[in-house]
This record gives C-alpha cells, sequence and structure tokens, in this order.
C-alpha cells in the first residue's frame, strides 16, 4: 500500500454515519477507488471529504449517482481549467 494511508471501510462507515452501501454504490459508479488487502476494504484517506461530499449532494439535495458522476467531472474539468489560467497567465505576465 505505498505512502498513501488507508482507511478501513467499516471503521469510516462507523464514525460518519454514512451507510455502507452508500460508500459500495460510488465504487461501483467508478466514484471512489477501493483497496482490497487480507479479506478487508480500505479507502485511501484523501477520499474522505470526496465521499463525504458526495454524501451532502445525494443525501440534501437529492441528486441520484449518475448525477453525481456528471458533477465530479465538471468540477475535475473546471479545477483543470483553473490551473490552465493561472498558468497562462503567469506566462502573460513574463511579457508585460
Amino acid at each position: 500500500m505505498g505512502n498513501e494511508k488507508y482507511i478501513l471501510v467499516s471503521h469510516f462507515v462507523e464514525r460518519s454515519n454514512i451507510e455502507v452501501d452508500f460508500v459500495q454504490s460510488l465504487h461501483e459508479y467508478g466514484l471512489v477507488a477501493f483497496e482490497e488487502r487480507e479479506n478487508e476494504i480500505f479507502i485511501d484517506e484523501g477520499d474522505i471529504s470526496e465521499i463525504e461530499r458526495l454524501f451532502r449532494l445525494h443525501h440534501d439535495l437529492g441528486i441520484n449517482y449518475e448525477g453525481l458522476d456528471v458533477i465530479k467531472q465538471m468540477l475535475e474539468r473546471m479545477h483543470r481549467m483553473e490551473r490552465e489560467m493561472d498558468l497562462l497567465q503567469k506566462r502573460l505576465r513574463l511579457y508585460e
């Protein structure tokens, strides 16, 4: 398991009050990756905030899994575009 920190899914759902079925559904839709070791399922520590955000969107706003996938893809695209704009602005400042 490399340098990343992994957390048991069972421990995460106990402490977060998020249903294990929800986390499994996120995995089935490709929204969250699992790591399986010794018959235990782990999630990357970095995915916790993503799972919590997706849970709030699903639970509070009633967005289905397909909608969560679209929202996640749009946010990732928006972040890439923001990074590209920052890079282009830095390059432009060099020529001013």
